[in-house]
């Protein structure tokens, strides 16, 4: 069964819930950073670009069941990032196999446990939901994601080629009651 929408989550401080349309201005600011524009390859990505990303975002969840979240604090309803997981179809040697982790905090949101809520939340619902392992590729320079990976389970695999640069894949098995595979 695929799910066509994403199921809300709730954290002590956060809400995750389905990307609408009325979220393409908060995204879009989110994306104007530099830091954003380094993860995006140097990129500072146009209105257009954010737009394809938001509608990405809600597409995923009606092709594959699973998606992105759009992350908000509860006490304030401040959108702070996006959390899901993604099949991008990359064009990365070796190609990726499994559901692809990725997140974003905005600078309001940084220093205050919310990546570490978020992805706790995200990665509990794949453990129950995906039955699959998943993998993020993260660039070496991104102390913050590889540590916070590296904590909630994702295992360095080998460095992939993903525009013109190498980047770390990491896979995150999944949890012994429910490992079917060994492989992505």
């Amino acid at each position: 069964m695929v799910i066509q929408q994403a199921p809300q989550l709730e954290t002590e401080r956060l809400v995750l819930k389905q990307f609408t349309l009325d979220d393409f201005s908060a995204l879009k600011a989110s994306w104007a950073t530099p830091e954003m524009a380094k993860i995006n390859g140097g990129e500072n990505p146009t209105a257009e670009m954010v737009w394809t990303r938001l509608l990405l975002y809600i597409g995923h969840w009606q092709a594959l069941g699973y998606g992105y979240w759009a992350v908000f604090e509860k006490a304030t309803n401040l959108y702070v990032g996006s959390f899901g997981f993604q099949d991008a179809h990359r064009d990365i040697t070796p190609a990726l196999t499994c559901p692809e982790a990725g997140w974003t905090l905005i600078a309001e949101g940084r220093g205050k446990g919310y990546a570490s809520e978020a992805l706790a939340a995200i990665l509990q619902w794949a453990d129950k939901t995906l039955a699959s392992q998943v993998c993020c590729i993260i660039d070496q320079a991104n102390q913050r994601s590889n540590y916070l990976a590296e904590r909630f389970g994702f295992q360095f695999q080998n460095y992939v080629h993903y525009r013109g640069r190498q980047v770390r894949l990491l896979i995150r098995p999944l949890p012994i009651s429910s490992h079917t595979s060994p492989f992505c």
